[in-house]
């Protein structure tokens, strides 16, 4: 159930050769570099950038022979400024953190998630999977890991043998001792009654302080926020609900997983991500501590969007993310505070399918940014090939 990957299920295919280009944005113009691995030749369905810390250096996947490989790339992300870094199967990275520290996962031959780790130069990966996790691919289980800060702590969600996700953190040297489950208090979280609910962490979720947000679904499958701190027992949760939000008291949001779903964190602890209300129409929204209803700013792309999507937050506040247009199509964007309509600039790549009933599905889709206001993500163009990129002022 995870939002993220959910919502970016798009058309994808083969790219090219490293770029740069130069498109204007609503307030200034936006340079983008275009990133795709030299070894994503066809048939493969491109690069996709999922990460960049703070010196740019961006951590992604790409396909080649029909299977996906993680990837790091630094700038000025030249073809010989890529490095290859898999687990033992088809490899995805999520997270990169300012000493190069990498974390994803990969999958074995049945289609189980490990969670893995490398550090530069990237010969080793080490390999892990949270105690608890079904290691079967008939349960959905597996160990997805997403974030690490600083400290080389990681986070993410493992499923268990009734499917029911749960979120973790966890320590070097990634051993079971050093795992900590995290069950937000009102989470459907055992039995096979709450198979596809329970605690989900993202990635861009974990600060170097060791906060942590995410969403949970509860027993009516409705979603709510939260956010935890060491060391995330009970009581070190708050709940944080948007206003308008999908709650448990209203009758038409039972059962349809609409309610709050926090995206990311910076250090400061500010979050944002998306909330449903009944209408299931997605908005953004950006809240501080202690995330009660009056720290809640809820923002929506301009014109008539489908979905407000933001995915990152750097520490001076700044959010990108993307919004899918009445027709479906995906733009990126930037969101400055006060974080209303007129603080909101699209970002649409120069080679992005961008606009029509054909473009449906495809786009620009940022994933993440960096304290220099450097944003990561891809694009996907008219011939259903994907893109890596990063984009800044």
């Amino acid at each position: 159930m995870s939002l993220r990957t959910s919502m970016l299920c798009v058309a994808i295919g083969f790219a090219a050769l490293a770029t740069t280009v130069q498109v204007s944005a609503e307030d200034g113009k936006f340079h983008f570099t275009v990133l795709d691995d030299p070894q994503a030749v066809p048939p493969s369905i491109g690069t996709r950038a999922n990460a960049i810390n703070d010196l740019g250096v961006v951590a992604g996947d790409y396909q080649a022979s029909g299977m996906f490989h993680g990837f790091v790339s630094t700038p000025p992300y030249s073809n010989t400024s890529y490095t290859t870094v898999d687990g033992p199967g088809s490899s995805d990275l999520w997270a990169i953190n300012l000493r190069g520290v990498v974390t994803g996962y990969y999958f074995d031959a049945s289609g189980v998630p490990h969670g893995m780790v490398s550090r530069p130069p990237y010969t080793l990966v080490t390999s892990f999977d949270a105690p608890g996790a079904c290691e079967d691919n008939i349960c959905n289980g597996g160990t997805n890991s997403v974030s690490i800060n600083l400290e080389g702590v990681i986070g993410g969600s493992f499923g268990d043998a009734n499917a029911v996700s749960h979120g973790f953190v966890s320590y070097p040297p990634y051993n079971e001792t050093n795992f900590t489950t995290l069950d937000a208090p009102g989470a459907c979280s055992s039995g096979s009654a709450c198979s596809g609910s329970g605690t989900f962490v993202e990635s861009n979720s974990l600060t170097d302080l060791g906060a942590v947000t995410g969403y949970y679904a509860d027993a009516s499958q409705v979603v709510h926020g939260f956010v935890s701190y060491p060391p995330y027992s009970k009581t070190n949760f708050t709940t944080s609900d948007a206003p308008g939000a999908c709650e448990d008291d209203v009758a038409s949001c039972i059962g349809t997983f609409n309610g709050t779903y926090p995206a990311c964190i910076n250090l400061w602890g500010v979050i944002t991500g998306t909330y449903y209300g009944a209408d299931s129409v997605g908005h953004g929204f950006v809240s501080y501590p202690p995330y009660t209803k009056s720290t809640f700013t809820s923002f929506d792309a301009p014109g008539s969007p489908l979905l407000t999507f933001p995915l990152g937050i750097n520490l001076e506040g700044v959010i990108t993310g993307y919004f899918l247009d009445s027709e479906g199509v995906g733009h990126g964007f930037v969101s400055y505070r006060p974080y209303g309509k007129t603080n909101f600039t699209t970002l649409d790549a120069p080679r992005a399918c961008s606009s029509g009933s054909a473009c449906s599905g495809l786009g620009t889709f940022p994933e993440a940014i960096n304290l220099e206001g450097q944003i990561t993500g891809f694009y996907v163009d008219a011939s259903g090939s994907r893109h890596s990129f990063v984009a800044h002022q």
